[in-house]
């Protein structure tokens, strides 16, 4: 039986190194706990409308709850859409250049998410520590350090600054003329 086109292209899109096989896995990781975490929002909020039309009762950490896993599956969701190229892209522009100011086009935007991703990386890694130092804590329902919602956002910004460096190295369809 052959392999489907889809299926050629992904195997030949593989890693092939172990640095890189590491990186796609941790990519992967990212985009696979964004998911389980999106799945759990859903269940979690019908659990708690049921709960509220059925017997009165809440789950009164719920929304907080909700809320926390929704900034973190965003943030770790980041990585894995840049380096699966399935973000949002306005390339209406970009279609109409020929292959080489494609390719320019796409080295420029790749600098400019490269440097925004460095300095928000920084800046977060920053606010993590400062937080961590100072012992802030968020006191809601839930009662938790300050510097753990800082988490995801540093891993976030340091995958994106490492995908956009990639990119920079690695030809992509959007520049190759697939668009």
């Amino acid at each position: 039986m052959e392999p489907l086109p889809q299926q050629e292209t992904e195997s030949a899109q593989r890693p092939k190194t172990p640095a890189a096989r590491a990186y796609y896995c941790l990519v992967t990781a990212c985009g696979v706990v964004a998911a389980v975490l999106f799945g759990l929002m859903a269940l979690l909020v019908c659990l708690d409308v049921v709960m509220r039309n059925l017997s009165n009762h809440s789950i009164p950490w719920s929304v907080e709850m909700t809320e926390y896993m929704l900034m973190v599956a965003a943030f770790l969701a980041a990585p894995w859409l840049a380096y699966t190229n399935d973000h949002i892209r306005v390339d209406v522009l970009v279609r109409g250049l020929p292959p080489c100011g494609r390719k320019a086009a796409d080295v420029i935007g790749n600098l400019i998410c490269l440097v925004i991703s460095l300095i928000l990386a920084y800046e977060s890694i920053k606010s993590l520590i400062s937080n961590a130092e100072q012992g802030s804590m968020v006191f809601k329902v839930l009662i938790f350090p300050e510097w753990w919602l800082a988490i995801p956002i540093t891993i976030s910004f340091i995958l994106l600054s490492v995908e956009f460096i990639r990119r920079l190295f690695v030809s992509s369809p959007t520049a190759e003329g697939a668009a």
